[in-house]
């Protein structure tokens, strides 16, 4: 049931993802809208920027991306057993 392997890889990718590199997302946005002058891309920049610099300082980071991972996990089974349980 919660044994799939595709989920639990892509679960860890996500928290990894957001862990250490959201920040990193930022400055590729950056670099992007440079090469492009793309005016929306210089927008996703000062998103991704934010959420980097306030994710980043937050204290419970860990917990969340923790719980990010166990969501992806855990809630599809949790939903097809819900749903076929009428």
């Amino acid at each position: 049931m919660f044994f799939s392997k595709r989920r639990w890889i892509i679960a860890i990718a996500v928290a990894l993802y957001l862990y250490f590199l959201l920040p990193a997302t930022a400055t590729g946005f950056y670099e992007l809208y440079h090469l492009t002058h793309i005016e929306p891309i210089y927008y996703g920049y000062g998103a991704f920027k934010a959420a980097g610099y306030y994710f980043g300082a937050w204290p419970y980071k860990l917990y969340a991306c923790t719980a990010v991972a166990a969501l992806i996990i855990f809630l599809p089974p949790l939903v097809r057993r819900m749903r076929g349980a009428k």
